[in-house]
């Protein structure tokens, strides 16, 4: 019986480092056995790893779909000088009050598609929900994610931007969203005007995942600014309501701020909470002289788990940017540092981007096993070491047994 697609000579990642072919019939894999044990068999397409690495899909923890690719909608604004975060603030607003249905729709598909030709099969996006957008941002991210469901997974967080209590319609836009198909419950509590409508925010947030059963994802303590201090009472809030293991925290910059002793603390409260600390390459514009990175390496080895997503991406906050896992990975183990760890921290640099990004959404990966979804990413790196040292090389990714992207890297040097 012909297979839809067959990979020859790839390596399995976590196996025994020996090539192998797997074939794929019907969406799912139906045989993977030593390289060449299966050459009579035809296939519709093959592809020729050489030795590559095969791997679940990567996963992307942290995103702004509805925002990216609006950066140059800037030029359009009036000038403003950008004196300060509320200045940025302030043109955020001003932008994200032009966003159409429309709009957000065709950037956040684009956002979903370019995702995919990375390899990533899962994303959590975080889309606005205010009084300047209502409920704009969240139709348009959950009719994109109907649209890319062949692509990719979207799981979308009801994000209120603005607070919940300076914006007083943010809570029941929240429950809103949240009744029209949002995945999460998102905050941001730093950005209430004093410490006890902080905690009001954090209460809210909670109370709304209890009321429809769902994780939270929440932007905490952004800036490396030592008087932002909610990451604690977010994990207290986290052990009292039982939901240890369904919280994910973004930024998290001020930790790197606190003193040894509560930095300490407050780590042990996390690990205990079981938060995913989801770090982002935007942290690293934080005020001297902190790095912005927040502490990953107590984190992980107080057993929290920890990640690194794309943050904003060609938007109000962030110009450049990448949308590769392997330069995130790269970046990361430079910046966070992870060189440190055992293994001279690879597998915590992989782990930033597969199975430490996946327990931060509660998307796990099917394994690469006979009778599951043929689901994976194929690299022609044979090995971590190699994937994150070198230059970007081919790539295919495979959803449901399609190849949905590739990505083909011909060098060669002329004498």
């Amino acid at each position: 019986m012909a297979s839809e697609l067959l990979v020859r000579n790839a390596r399995i990642d976590g196996g025994d480092g020996e090539p192998r072919d797997l074939r794929v019939r019907d969406g799912v894999i139906a045989a993977i056995v030593p390289t060449g044990g299966s050459d009579s068999e035809p296939a519709t397409r093959t592809i020729h790893a050489e030795g590559g690495l095969l791997l679940p899909p990567f996963a992307e923890p942290h995103s702004h779909p509805d925002k990216v690719y609006s950066r140059e909608r800037i030029a359009d604004l009036p000038p403003r000088v950008m004196r300060n975060r509320e200045d940025r603030m302030q043109r955020q607003r001003d932008l994200k009050a032009r966003f159409t249905f429309a709009d957000v729709g065709e950037r956040s598909e684009r956002f979903l598609r370019d995702c995919a030709m990375e390899g990533i099969g899962v994303i959590a996006g975080q889309a606005d929900i205010d009084s300047i957008t209502g409920l704009v941002s969240v139709e348009a991210l959950l009719a994109a994610r109907e649209r890319c469901e062949e692509w990719i997974d979207l799981v979308v967080t009801a994000f209120p931007q603005e607070g919940i209590v300076a914006d007083p319609r943010a809570a029941e836009l929240v429950a809103a969203a949240l009744e029209a198909g949002a995945d999460r419950v998102g905050g941001w509590p730093n950005n209430e005007r004093s410490e006890a409508d902080q905690l009001t925010h954090l209460r809210t947030v909670f109370a709304l995942a209890e009321r429809f059963d769902r994780p939270i994802d929440i932007n905490i303590d952004y800036f490396t600014d030592p008087t932002e201090r909610l990451l604690e009472p977010l994990a207290e809030m986290t052990i009292a309501a039982g939901m240890q293991g369904l919280v994910n925290a973004n930024h998290v910059g001020a930790l790197e701020t606190y003193d040894d002793e509560t930095a300490a603390r407050v780590i042990d409260t996390v690990a205990e909470a079981g938060i995913s600390i989801t770090v982002c390459p935007t942290n690293l514009a934080g005020t001297r002289p902190y790095r912005g990175v927040s502490r990953p390496e107590e984190l992980l080895r107080a057993g929290a788990n920890v990640t690194i997503g794309i943050g904003n991406y060609e938007d109000n906050w962030e110009y450049l940017g990448t949308l590769d896992p392997m330069e995130r990975a790269r970046f990361a183990w430079h910046a966070l540092p992870l060189a440190g760890l055992p293994g001279d921290g690879i597998d915590a640099a992989w782990s930033l981007l597969t199975t430490s990004a996946r327990r931060s959404i509660g998307r796990p990966a099917s394994p690469i096993a006979v009778g599951q979804p043929a689901d994976f990413v194929v690299l022609s790196a044979p090995d971590r070491v190699s994937a994150l040292r070198n230059e970007a090389g081919s790539r295919w990714y495979v959803r449901s047994g399609t190849v949905r992207a590739q990505r083909i890297v011909e060098t060669e040097i002329y004498s």
